[in-house]
């Protein structure tokens, strides 16, 4: 999709479309895993999740949920756990209140940047838990 733009952008609207159902793909696998907040209520956000003691005894801390700019997304990623949990949960997040976001796709090296990140925390999600 990204190569099918025009030479001067467009629609960044199915990337993120893309890159948002990884986050949900991501978030739901979450749920199934972790349902209940210490206190016995439900998990509605990943922030209740990642702030589960059964969370956090599996992975790891200090993931972060929200970002102000898809650049900010990109400008910090990295090759670990944290990384990969914390660029998916900004995606998530950020993609799924807005489609007017600063267009980072002006090279699909940044997709595949972020594509390979929320690919990455499902698959470990999958390997610790279910291999």
């Amino acid at each position: 999709m990204i190569n099918l733009r025009s030479k001067d952008g467009g629609s960044i609207e199915p990337i993120l479309t893309h890159l948002f159902k990884g986050g949900l793909i991501f978030e739901s696998l979450l749920k199934h895993l972790y349902p209940s907040k210490d206190d016995g209520s439900n998990c509605k956000i990943l922030s209740d999740i990642f702030n589960t003691s059964k969370f956090r005894s599996d992975f790891t801390t200090g993931i972060q949920t929200s970002a102000n700019s898809l650049k900010e997304i990109i400008e910090v990623m990295g090759n670990d756990l944290q990384t990969a949990f914390s660029t998916t949960s900004k995606l998530r997040n950020t993609s799924g209140h807005n489609l007017v976001w600063d267009d980072v796709f002006n090279t699909p090296e940044n997709y595949k940047k972020l594509y390979e990140q929320v690919l990455n925390s499902i698959l470990y999600i999958i390997a610790k838990k279910y291999l």
